[in-house]
């Protein structure tokens, strides 16, 4: 080991190297999440997130290759989280219906999103590719669990493809614009329109009934 690294990794203040770019990591995230709330992603730079979170340059090149890399990483976890709980949820339609399926995951998009931070960083995802390709690839795993939940199938009807992304994509916005302040509902009416909604595509998706939408 080299000195200048052998000199980096020592304890220091009773913290060892580790736990200081964790508790760097994390003033870097809520920075950038709180600037991102309060000015959207389009003009943030390194800079001012780094001078929000008393995060030096230097550190903060350490880690990542640029801004985008930091809300990327952040927009992944916050989304992986969403999925993790949409896989974990249990499909029991046990009385012909797949409403608690269909509540179980409309709940783990409103309990990701309830940081209206990471709502807005979902909402801003649309304007910078990075974040898009992120935001895609989640969109794609939700889809992905859905589907094998509701058809077990590794090659589902496209169909349901086509109404699974439907469903999620949709209302992934719908809550990140919810809790941006653009529709006015509860909480509760949100997840019960949502759930209604979701309720009647997941029957078609388990059915393969794609005929009339009435």
């Amino acid at each position: 080991m080299n000195q200048s690294k052998e000199v980096a990794e020592r304890p220091y203040r009773g913290e060892s190297a580790a736990q200081r770019r964790s508790a760097r990591a994390g003033r870097l995230t809520e920075a950038m999440l709180d600037l991102v709330r309060e000015h959207g992603i389009g003009t943030l730079t390194a800079g001012l997130v780094c001078e929000r979170a008393g995060v030096s340059k230097r550190h903060f090149y350490e880690e990542y290759d640029n801004l985008d890399g930091l809300a990327a990483e952040v927009l992944d976890s916050s989304l992986s989280a969403v999925s993790a709980r949409i896989a974990a949820a249990p499909y029991e339609p046990s009385d012909g219906t797949d409403d608690g399926f269909i509540a179980a995951s409309v709940e783990a998009i409103l309990a990701t999103f309830d940081d209206a931070r990471i709502a807005k960083l979902y909402l801003e995802a649309a304007g910078n590719r990075g974040l898009r390709d992120t935001k895609d690839r989640a969109v794609t795993t939700f889809v992905d669990s859905i589907l094998e939940a509701l058809t077990g199938s590794s090659s589902p009807d496209p169909r349901a493809t086509l109404t699974a992304h439907l469903l999620i994509a949709g209302a992934s916005e719908v809550v990140a614009k919810w809790l941006d302040g653009d529709i006015a509902l509860s909480r509760r009416d949100v997840a019960a329109c949502l759930v209604a909604i979701g309720s009647d595509g997941a029957r078609r998706i388990s059915s393969g009934d794609f005929g009339s939408m009435s």
